[in-house]
């Protein structure tokens, strides 16, 4: 029989075959040019087909085969020898099966535990110990709350107004501020399934890193009564994988232009901690309802370049007055080398970015117009595949990523700018 018809018999690829002539599982004649498989080959085709289906490997096949070709298996001694692979094999399956089993029931304990979390979930709103940092963002008077549901000192719903017009409404704990002017943000957000599929494990390792950055920048300073603010949280968002290794006595604010985005990032702060205090606004046009100098850090998850390539404007420019003069930004940022076509093609697919986004010094050039300075930054890396998320990279080129530490500018220091300006 030539082997096209030997596979065909035993619903096998040819490949296979001849895999198994190389492992000397069968061991055909080679009369001329062609090998010939007789009835020796069919039985051995024969045990191969019984014991895969035993689960026994190609190498314990290989050594029954061997056995059978040495002994026959004819005589009571190679039989029970036989039979004790064969025992042996089914107490191994044996063992798999109750392990499979025990694995199962771990699997069934989670998910019920996992659904219990599910069941029990309570609404958390936002602690009032916010309510001093809160201010009418038209007008900077105060706000007056309505119809405020309170539960453990937390403000569940309700609704904020300023005599100038301004109202906001809060529900199930997060704040939607009202946009201000015709700012836009990412359509997609990271949150998302769809999302998830579009990042590279480059891009991935690089926001890890990222905020891995931010951490170990904020870890070992003090952030008793301190606000921290993360804005543009759509794209990229740096915290809530630490804050639980971070001071619980901080004040947390996370803002995005994307309902599902704050909902989601909301309940997994919530199953994390439920008692650090946390605020979460639903806000494209970064008009936020605080005093000024309130903001102690900002947190630039690569927001800024974010936010510059949906609209002509630096983020700061909205962002400054509500940071306290002592304020510390915290960022990475993302940029390609001079004359990229990653850059050029930036520009046809968002014609109102913001001028030079994506260059090298577009963080250092910007801060120092609202009264910011870097302080220091360091590359944390490179990457070339962030994946289809990124729409304006252009393959093989490279995006660096880099991390910095930018200060505000002493009132002396702005003014001498200023004065250098003119």
């Amino acid at each position: 029989m030539k082997i096209s018809s030997f596979a065909k018999k035993f619903n096998v690829s040819i490949d296979t075959v001849r895999y198994y002539m190389n492992l000397g599982l069968l061991i055909p004649l080679k009369p001329g040019i062609y090998y010939e498989f007789d009835q020796t080959c069919e039985e051995d085709m024969n045990l191969i087909t019984e014991l895969k289906s035993f689960e026994f490997t190609l190498n314990e096949i290989r050594e029954i085969i061997d056995l059978k070709r040495i002994t026959l298996l004819r005589d009571h001694e190679d039989l029970d020898f036989y039979m004790q692979l064969l025992e042996r094999k089914k107490a191994g399956i044996s063992y798999e099966i109750s392990k499979l089993q025990s694995t199962i029931q771990k699997i069934d304990q989670k998910t019920e535990v996992l659904r219990q979390k599910e069941t029990n979930k309570t609404s958390v709103g936002f602690s009032i110990s916010f309510l001093p940092f809160l201010r009418c963002p038209v007008c900077s008077g105060p706000l007056q709350f309505q119809n405020a549901l309170i539960h453990n000192e937390s403000i569940i719903d309700g609704s904020i107004h300023c005599t100038c017009g301004y109202h906001a409404e809060i529900h199930k704990g997060i704040l939607y501020a009202p946009n201000l002017d015709n700012s836009i943000q990412n359509s997609a957000y990271l949150y998302e399934q769809k999302t998830v599929g579009e990042l590279s494990p480059e891009l991935v390792n690089m926001i890890e890193k990222c905020s891995l950055f931010t951490y170990q920048n904020l870890k070992n300073v003090d952030l008793t009564n301190k606000m921290i603010l993360e804005p543009c949280i759509d794209t990229f968002v740096f915290l809530p994988k630490y804050l639980h290794l971070l001071q619980e006595n901080a004040f947390y604010v996370f803002c995005g232009s994307k309902e599902e985005m704050i909902k989601k990032l909301k309940a997994k702060i919530d199953s994390i901690n439920p008692g650090l205090k946390v605020l979460y606004i639903v806000n494209s046009s970064l008009h936020l309802p605080f005093a000024n100098n309130s903001v102690d850090y900002l947190i630039d998850s690569i927001s800024f370049n974010d936010y510059a390539l949906f609209n002509n404007i630096f983020p700061l420019a909205k962002l400054t007055k509500i940071c306290k003069e002592d304020a510390i930004i915290i960022g990475c940022s993302t940029y390609y080398r001079h004359g990229a076509k990653s850059i050029r093609k930036m520009k046809e697919l968002y014609p109102n970015a913001y001028l030079k986004n994506f260059e090298k010094d577009f963080i250092k050039d910007n801060i120092s117009n609202y009264q910011f300075q870097l302080e220091r930054n360091c590359l944390i890396g490179e990457i070339k595949q962030p994946g289809i998320y990124i729409e304006h990279h252009v393959k093989e080129e490279t995006a660096f990523f880099e991390g910095y530490i930018a200060n505000r500018m002493k009132p002396l220091c702005y003014s001498s700018l200023r004065q250098k300006l003119r």
